[in-house]
This record gives C-alpha cells, sequence and structure tokens, in this order.
C-alpha cells in the first residue's frame, strides 16, 4: 500500500501531461549557507568557502527525494566567482544541476553593502520510465527504458543587502521553464513565462544578548503565480558564536530541529531533523539534513558578521 502511494504521488507530481518541470530545491538550512539559491549572497564572504549538504526527505518511503549539493565560492575584491553541482533523485528521476556564478558587492555608507548576483546552470536529467508500475504495460511513454537528456540551460538571479546584523534578500531560482516531454519523441524544451518564475525573499536578524549570547532570526517567502504564498520562520539561540539550536517552522506543515557547532575556527558542522505536521507524517518517520561548510582563513578579518542563520 505504501509503496502505491508513493508511486501515485510520483506520477502525479512528475508526469502530469506527460511531461517534466523543473523544481526547486527544497532544503531546510538554507539559512547557514545562502549561496545554494541567491547567487548575490557569496558577496557577503571574504575568503575561500567550500560548503556541502546531504538531505534524505521523507524516510519510510520507497523512492523518497534524496539531495546532494556542493558549493565552492572565492572573492576577489568586490566580485566573487562561484560553482555549485546539485543531485536531486525523487523515485524514478535523477537530475544532475551544474551552475556558475558571478556576485559584485557595492559599499554604501557604513558598515552597508549591496550585491548583486547572478548564475547560469546545465541541467542532466536522466529518468527510468522503466521503472513506473502501470496499468496499461503498452504505454509507449513508459515503455523505453532510461531517457536522458542533456544541457538544459537556465539562470539564476539574486540581489542582497547585508550590514553588521542585518540581511535581506530577493532571488529567483529559475528564470527560465525547462520542460521535458517524452510523447511523440520529443526532448527538452526552454522558454521564459514569466508567470512561471518563483520568487524568494529572504532575510535575518542577530539580536546580541550578552558578551556571550546571540539570538538568530530569519524568514524565507516564496511566491509563484497561481499558488498560495509559502514561508518559514527561524530562530537559534547561539553561543560563543560556536554552538548553536535552533527550530523552524513551514507554512507548509513542516517543523525542523536544527543543531550546528563549530568543530574548529574554519570548519563547521550542522544537523536538521525535519517532521510533517501533515498526512505524509503518519507514513514516514522524518527528513534528515546534514551540513559541512568549511571557509578558509582570509587575508583579513571581516568588519562586517551576518547572522548566517
Amino acid at each position: 500500500m505504501k509503496k502505491h502511494y508513493l508511486l501515485y504521488l510520483i506520477i502525479t507530481c512528475c508526469f502530469i501531461g506527460k511531461g517534466f518541470s523543473q523544481s526547486q530545491m527544497h532544503i531546510g538550512m538554507y539559512m547557514m549557507h545562502q549561496p545554494f539559491f541567491n547567487p548575490a549572497s557569496m558577496a557577503s564572504y571574504e575568503g575561500l568557502t567550500v560548503a556541502a549538504l546531504y538531505k534524505t526527505q521523507w524516510v519510510g518511503y520507497e523512492g523518497a527525494p534524496e539531495i546532494g549539493t556542493i558549493n565552492m565560492l572565492k572573492p576577489f575584491g568586490n566580485s566573487s566567482l562561484g560553482v555549485t553541482v546539485t543531485n536531486d533523485r525523487v523515485g524514478i528521476d535523477n537530475n544532475t544541476e551544474i551552475s556558475g556564478s558571478y556576485a559584485y558587492k557595492l559599499q554604501l555608507r557604513g558598515y552597508s553593502r549591496l550585491a548583486f548576483g547572478l548564475s547560469a546552470s546545465v541541467n542532466l536529467l536522466q529518468s527510468d520510465l522503466g521503472g513506473v508500475d502501470i496499468l496499461d504495460a503498452n504505454d509507449p511513454t513508459y515503455s523505453g527504458g532510461k531517457t536522458s537528456l542533456i544541457a538544459q540551460p537556465n539562470f539564476k538571479f539574486g540581489t542582497y543587502y547585508y550590514s553588521r546584523k542585518f540581511y535581506v534578500g530577493i532571488a529567483i531560482p529559475n528564470i527560465l521553464e525547462n520542460k521535458i516531454s517524452f510523447e511523440n519523441g520529443q526532448g527538452g524544451q526552454t522558454n521564459f513565462d514569466f508567470n512561471a518564475m518563483h520568487y524568494y525573499l529572504h532575510g535575518g536578524y542577530r539580536f546580541v544578548l550578552n558578551e556571550k549570547s546571540d539570538l538568530n532570526v530569519s524568514s524565507l517567502v516564496k511566491q509563484v503565480s497561481g499558488a498560495s504564498l509559502q514561508y518559514d520562520l527561524n530562530v537559534q539561540y547561539e553561543y560563543k558564536r560556536t554552538f548553536g539550536v535552533g527550530v523552524s517552522y513551514r507554512s507548509s506543515k513542516e517543523m525542523l530541529g536544527i543543531v550546528s557547532y563549530k568543530l574548529t575556527k574554519d570548519l563547521k558542522l550542522a544537523y536538521a531533523y525535519e517532521i510533517n505536521l501533515g498526512e505524509i507524517g503518519n507514513y514516514s518517520s522524518g527528513s534528515h539534513e546534514i551540513m559541512l561548510i568549511y571557509q578558509f582563513k582570509p587575508a583579513k578579518e571581516s568588519i562586517i558578521s551576518i547572522p548566517r542563520f
């Protein structure tokens, strides 16, 4: 029963109209390394930084989503360059995205900066259509076995304002719309559809409680035409900028518990456990995320330490 329920979910999400539309990466600890979705935020880093994240979602479901992503960025004066590789698996689909990013920051009054970022990406989508249980064994859509499609182009854009205790950013994670149809031998289609664009608004603030303790708050709001507004609220207590514990709530009826610890001055480890408060939670034992962030010692200490949570 559980297997059939999952297959129905996968087919509904991925093959409505016998096509596939590119989805957005769904991770919980985005606030700890925002270049994963907003290229402009790279400008807030002073040194070479590498971040890696792995998420397994809805544990207990066969073929449930899994995400692995790694980002590396390097500042050069007011400019920053970055590269991100993301592998997203769900059911019969395996999507790999490779992107290169550029960001430039402007120095405003005092300790404020304003950055702009652009990212270009290509995708490799592989689907094992023969792995779908279907009612009609002669359906030509699912009789082709494994299929692959390479180099679907796309672009991301972002802006990012930050100061010592505050940041706010706007990101468009995919400017173009990528579609794939396996019907009648068609391949990938890339076009511009204003109504299909996603918009992310995110921000955060650090409240200094005393010399040793901080309280970080952040939020992310997502909007796309034809869908209800989605948001999350996050709060984290941080001790000596070394150990943090926090909680996050999403409007999609999910809650996360997050812990983070700086193993060394340059290396941070973070873990999140997510539970679904909706119907899916009745069939799953939750989701897990783990993240590693390594920041090589910059040539000079940053005078702006934003709350990356």
